[in-house]
Protein backbone atom coordinates (compact mmCIF):
# COMPACT_ATOMS: atom_id res chain seq x y z
CA UNK A 1 0.00 0.00 0.00
CA UNK A 2 1.45 3.43 -1.23
CA UNK A 3 2.16 6.59 1.17
CA UNK A 4 -1.32 8.66 -0.68
CA UNK A 5 -3.40 5.08 0.22
CA UNK A 6 -2.25 4.76 3.91
CA UNK A 7 -3.15 8.40 4.08
CA UNK A 8 -6.61 8.20 2.86
CA UNK A 9 -7.12 5.11 5.23
CA UNK A 10 -6.42 7.11 8.08
CA UNK A 11 -8.05 10.19 7.22
CA UNK A 12 -11.33 7.74 6.62
CA UNK A 13 -11.42 6.95 10.25
CA UNK A 14 -10.95 10.26 11.61
CA UNK A 15 -9.31 14.19 11.34
CA UNK A 16 -5.59 14.41 11.59
CA UNK A 17 -3.87 17.61 9.99
CA UNK A 18 -0.52 17.48 8.10
CA UNK A 19 1.85 17.87 10.73
CA UNK A 20 0.28 14.72 12.58
CA UNK A 21 0.44 12.97 9.38
CA UNK A 22 3.94 14.02 8.60
CA UNK A 23 5.17 12.75 12.11
CA UNK A 24 2.86 9.19 11.86
CA UNK A 25 5.01 8.77 8.36
CA UNK A 26 8.25 10.07 10.07
CA UNK A 27 8.61 12.22 6.70
CA UNK A 28 9.35 16.58 6.15
CA UNK A 29 5.92 18.17 5.82
CA UNK A 30 6.37 19.51 2.57
CA UNK A 31 6.13 15.69 1.04
CA UNK A 32 2.75 15.22 2.97
CA UNK A 33 1.44 18.57 1.60
CA UNK A 34 2.11 17.32 -1.84
CA UNK A 35 0.24 13.69 -1.07
CA UNK A 36 -3.11 15.69 0.20
CA UNK A 37 -2.93 18.59 -2.53
CA UNK A 38 -2.61 14.74 -5.16
CA UNK A 39 -5.72 13.33 -3.17
CA UNK A 40 -7.90 15.98 -3.22
CA UNK A 41 -7.94 15.49 -6.83
CA UNK A 42 -8.11 11.92 -7.20
CA UNK A 43 -10.23 10.64 -5.00
CA UNK A 44 -13.17 11.19 -6.68
CA UNK A 45 -16.44 10.73 -6.00
CA UNK A 46 -14.99 10.90 -2.75
CA UNK A 47 -13.78 14.09 -1.06
CA UNK A 48 -11.10 15.41 0.63
CA UNK A 49 -12.32 17.73 3.34
CA UNK A 50 -10.67 20.50 5.16
CA UNK A 51 -11.78 21.71 8.72
CA UNK A 52 -10.22 25.55 8.26
CA UNK A 53 -7.26 26.93 10.44
CA UNK A 54 -8.42 28.87 12.95
CA UNK A 55 -6.38 31.60 15.44
CA UNK A 56 -5.78 30.50 18.75
CA UNK A 57 -5.49 34.45 19.83
CA UNK A 58 -8.54 35.66 18.28
CA UNK A 59 -10.77 32.63 17.07
CA UNK A 60 -10.58 34.31 13.63
CA UNK A 61 -11.37 31.11 10.88
CA UNK A 62 -9.59 31.13 7.68
CA UNK A 63 -12.72 29.70 5.59
CA UNK A 64 -11.84 31.39 2.44
CA UNK A 65 -8.45 29.99 2.60
CA UNK A 66 -8.02 26.85 -0.26
CA UNK A 67 -4.58 26.65 0.38
CA UNK A 68 -3.84 23.02 2.30
CA UNK A 69 -1.01 24.58 4.00
CA UNK A 70 -1.11 26.59 7.38
CA UNK A 71 -0.94 30.15 7.38
CA UNK A 72 1.31 32.08 8.93
CA UNK A 73 -0.25 34.92 10.52
CA UNK A 74 -3.57 35.94 11.64
CA UNK A 75 -5.17 39.04 9.31
CA UNK A 76 -7.05 40.62 12.05
CA UNK A 77 -4.38 40.13 14.79
CA UNK A 78 -1.34 39.54 13.47
CA UNK A 79 -1.18 36.68 15.75
CA UNK A 80 1.52 33.76 14.52
CA UNK A 81 -0.47 31.17 16.80
CA UNK A 82 -2.66 29.40 14.50
CA UNK A 83 -4.30 26.10 14.94
CA UNK A 84 -3.29 24.01 11.58
CA UNK A 85 -6.40 23.31 9.52
CA UNK A 86 -7.70 19.44 10.02
CA UNK A 87 -8.52 16.79 7.13
CA UNK A 88 -10.78 13.81 7.05
CA UNK A 89 -11.97 11.99 3.89
CA UNK A 90 -15.78 11.36 3.31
Amino acid sequence: MTRREEIIEILSKEEKSAQELANDFKVELFEILEDLNHIKFSIKPRKLLMKPAQCKKCSFKFEERSKIKKPSKCPRCKSEWIMAPLFRVE
